[in-house]
């Protein structure tokens, strides 16, 4: 072994040691008390702060779908596409009490937060649904409301239930319960994604009465119309805004005024149930509750309330409650967790995986009005009706929507479908034995519209085949879609290593090879080809893209070494794929393809140090250049987790993005790379700098693989008890100098999913190299065993075994330094491109090989020199 790699394996080794002993500087703290319940169709927001339910959405995705043109064509908001939002048909609900002399809303109680949150799935284990619970003691009353999106039910609805415990030594007589339901059903939708959490207005609701037996309102307006259901027998009720029934209930002893429902559609309407419990005697209960259904057809209220009786079947509160724990105890004895599980590790991965079913859309079909946000402002739809006819407005549409799993939960801001979220979402559920879900998922991916972005003009140079997976994520029916800013576009090549690795996590975790059977073809042409046509002729590497930190475009588009590590792992998985089905040509295609790349990112994508840089041209600046979405070269067994590259990432990641609070990474150095010094990334932010639950997860997969146990168990202790603090919704983020959460709450792919991932890793899953073997590395350079015969002079991979059958191109026409992103003094035609100065002194040269025309052999040999390290 080399004096150089002795020095950094000795730096890792002790690096390793002092950080297993102090997981982290900050105790996890509770800061999140917004808490969804969905079931695939809509989503229900509980503010266990305020001690009520905040928000009805109609989807559990954000968006619905581009609007078009009376042409078909997108049309435009300023710089984005504009957009079919979500709407939120809620404003609030929740219960109130009269008892031992007193009367008042449950929302002016104090919440025991520290007995509420999810309910367990059986009464032997913590959390595991979408049930959430709100405690409050009243004295010797203790009030408990439950609130769930109701599993089973097709449709965006609710259901609101009471228990009321006496838990002291006399009875309590005289008891009354109130619910109060506010609804927004008027014009508006939000501008803009992050705005769905705002109310619609509630202007032209009109409310009707039904009494009887099974006592409801029928509340609709512009919205749709939405059928609230007592679940026991009640005595009073009360419509406003004609009475004012919060005051009723807040400031008096008074019973609900049972007064009429206006004549007319009236602005602000609200409803309330009161129910006479009588006596309560020590240590019984009693039981009272609401279920609300919507539905998107003003003059559905027939149809609403067909769905929601039948979804009641007749049961009451208390037998309702036990019901639905029911289907969340099926969902987990259809799962199979890791081995090797600690005690407080199984609740959090019991709760990984209720969000990873919440998280993951069922509906397929969804009504659309003639109207966007209010009369007379036309609506059109790409989709067609439930016959498969062009629909002709208002009329149900069939959509593409169904499968899709969201990057996060309300009320975080990321409830789309990404695709690189969804990839670990997917993998993370085959995982845990959810065979349905993840191969539903996967269908989603191959079933949406993509292609979209195919022939515009940033992607003109690199003559892009047809594609199937999104350059970004999807509108919620199932239309690809990317953002903008100043800069243009997101356009991402990492969603289709991503699909091609969470397809074969799913074969290989759920023995189900159903899916690439049945759609080979399209997976091969419009997925794996795609990433051949990708590469980019002048490194190896795939071409500059946006990738996994969405960098947009207009000279911001990188070669991102995450993007690569994708790339190679996911082609080393076609080819296993195309292996086990008899397609041998393209199995040896895809595999000297996949580690072509491997080999590339070693040679153009590592310092002198042999440490994996964010990209090839922040490597070229010399300085500036970490980014810890590199772990997965390792965590997706690109690179021997003990090897040179390995261990000499492991460091420098630590020397430059490790945190002050907790123990894992800020994401890059972006947001401080910027003095004295030729920037590459000059846009860094609060985002960078925060540590990444993503990047901790996976980098405790690497760790793990590279015998660092310790460290890789802090990790997902640190994540995991930060979760638990928190309701077991997994962050997004942690403020690097608190420790706190920081953004978005609760994610899926990068956060319940990636949790799983580490401790199925752990126990022994997903830990194979990629193609078979780790990249081969000597002592002094990067030179690999598999880059002998898969790659030409120019970088790119030998395809004559068998060609790609999208037609694409892969000449050697490089675009220009404004295109690449390359620095001045840089050549476009050359691997040494990026000095900042144009020299090729020893401490500033940023690159790892020579001349891109000279054979594969100097290419690969890796001969960089040692280069400036910036301390963060």
């Amino acid at each position: 072994m080399s004096r150089r790699t002795s020095s950094v394996a000795l730096v890792a080794a002790l690096v390793s040691m002092s950080l297993a002993a102090s997981a982290s500087a900050a105790e996890p703290q509770r800061t999140r008390y917004k808490l969804p319940s969905s079931n695939g169709w809509g989503a229900l927001l509980v503010d266990l702060y305020e001690g009520h339910a905040t928000e009805l959405r109609e989807h559990v995705f954000a968006a619905e779908e581009p609007q078009i043109d009376a042409q078909g064509q997108d049309i435009w908001d300023g710089e984005q596409f504009a957009t079919v939002h979500t709407r939120n048909v809620l404003y609030d609900a929740y219960f109130g009490v009269r008892a031992e002399g007193d009367q008042f809303w449950l929302t002016s109680a104090p919440v025991d937060q520290d007995a509420s949150g999810y309910v367990a799935w059986n009464d032997l284990e913590t959390a595991g649904t979408g049930i959430v619970a709100i405690v409050q003691p009243l004295g010797a009353l203790e009030a408990t409301t439950f609130a769930f999106a109701p599993q089973g039910l097709e449709a965006a609805g609710m259901v609101l239930l009471l228990r009321l415990k006496n838990t002291g030594a006399q009875p309590l007589q005289g008891v009354q319960a109130f619910s109060l339901h506010n609804f927004h059903l008027g014009f508006g939708r939000a501008d803009r994604p992050w705005d769905v959490h705002e109310d619609i207005a509630a202007n032209g609701e009109t409310v009707e009465f039904v009494g009887g037996a099974e006592p409801r309102f029928r509340e609709r307006g512009f919205a749709g119309t939405i059928v609230t259901r007592a679940l026991a027998p009640i005595v009073h009720r009360g419509v406003g805004p004609e009475v004012d029934l919060f005051g009723v209930v807040a400031q008096s002893q008074l019973d609900l005024p049972d007064n009429a429902a206006p004549a007319n559609a009236v602005d602000d309407a609200t409803t309330a149930f009161q129910w006479d419990v009588g006596t309560i005697m020590p240590g019984a209960e009693a039981w009272v509750g609401i279920a609300a259904i919507h539905r998107g057809d003003p003059f559905a209220a027939a149809e609403a309330e067909t769905m929601i009786d039948a979804w009641i079947d007749g049961v009451g509160p208390q037998v309702m409650l036990a019901r639905e724990r029911n289907v969340w105890a099926d969902l987990h004895a259809a799962t199979k967790l890791p081995d090797g599980l600690s005690a407080p590790e199984v609740p959090m991965l019991r709760q990984a995986v209720a969000m990873l079913h919440m998280g993951q859309v069922l509906e397929d079909r969804s009504f659309a009005r003639e109207w966007l946000s209010q009369d007379g402002e036309p609506r059109r739809t790409r989709f067609p009706g439930l016959d498969d006819q062009p629909a002709t407005l208002p009329a149900w549409i069939k959509h593409r929507g169904h499968g899709a799993v969201l990057a996060s939960l309300p009320p975080g801001e990321w409830t789309y479908a990404w695709i690189r979220d969804g990839a670990y979402a997917t993998a993370a559920m085959a995982a845990l034995g959810m065979k349905e879900h993840s191969r539903a998922a996967l269908n989603f991916y191959l079933d949406a519209e993509a292609g979209r972005f195919r022939q515009w003009s940033e992607l003109q140079p690199y003559a892009m085949p047809p594609y199937q997976i999104s350059l970004v994520r999807y509108h919620g029916f199932g239309v690809e879609e990317t953002d903008f800013n100043a800069f243009g576009p997101n356009l991402e090549f990492d969603g289709f290593g991503l699909f091609l690795w969470a397809l074969r996590a799913h074969e290989v975790l759920t023995g189900d090879t159903s899916l690439a059977d049945a759609r080979w073809e399209e997976i091969a042409t419009e997925v794996a080809d795609v990433l051949v046509a990708l590469i980019d002729p002048e490194t190896g590497m795939i071409r500059a893209d946006s990738s996994i930190w969405e960098t947009h475009w207009l000279g911001r588009q990188r070669r991102f070494t995450y993007t690569s590590i994708t790339a190679a792992r996911g082609l080393c998985d076609a080819a296993a794929i195309a292996e086990r089905r008899g397609d041998t040509a393209r199995a040896d295609m895809y595999r000297k393809t996949g580690e072509s790349i491997r080999a590339a990112i070693a040679a153009h994508a590592t310092d002198g140090e042999r440490a994996l840089a964010g990209s090839v041209e922040e490597l070229a600046t010399g300085e500036g250049y970490f980014d810890a979405a590199v772990w997965d070269a390792v965590a997706m067994g690109l690179f021997d987790p003990h090897g040179p590259i390995a261990q000499a990432t492991f460091a420098a990641l630590d020397e430059h993005l490790r945190v002050d609070a907790g123990p894992g990474w800020s994401r890059n150095d972006d947001r401080w790379d910027h003095a004295n010094m030729e920037d590459a990334t000059p846009w860094g932010s609060d985002y960078d700098s925060a540590e990444w639950v993503i990047t901790d997860l996976r980098g405790s997969v690497a760790l793990r693989a590279g015998g660092q146990e310790a460290r890789a168990d802090a990790l997902i202790e640190w994540v995991r008890a930060q979760a638990a603090t928190n309701y077991f919704m997994t962050a997004e983020t942690f403020d690097e100098q608190t420790g706190t959460y920081k953004f978005n709450a609760p994610m899926l792919g990068f956060g319940a999913g990636a949790y799983a991932l580490a401790l199925a890793h752990r126990a022994g899953a997903l830990s194979d190299p990629a193609c078979g073997a780790y990249f081969v590395e000597d002592e002094e350079g990067t030179t690999g065993a598999d880059t002998g015969d898969s790659t030409g002079s120019t970088g790119a991979p030998d395809t004559t075994t068998a060609v790609p059958t999208t037609g694409a191109t892969t000449d050697a026409t490089t675009e220009a330094a404004t295109t690449t992103g390359l620095t001045s003094g840089a050549s476009a035609g050359t691997a040494t491109a990026g000095l900042t100065d144009g020299s090729s002194s020893d401490d500033g040269c940023g690159c790892t090989s020579g001349n891109s025309g000279a054979p594969a052999a100097l290419l690969l040999l890796g001969l960089a020199v040692r280069r400036r390290r910036r301390r963060a």
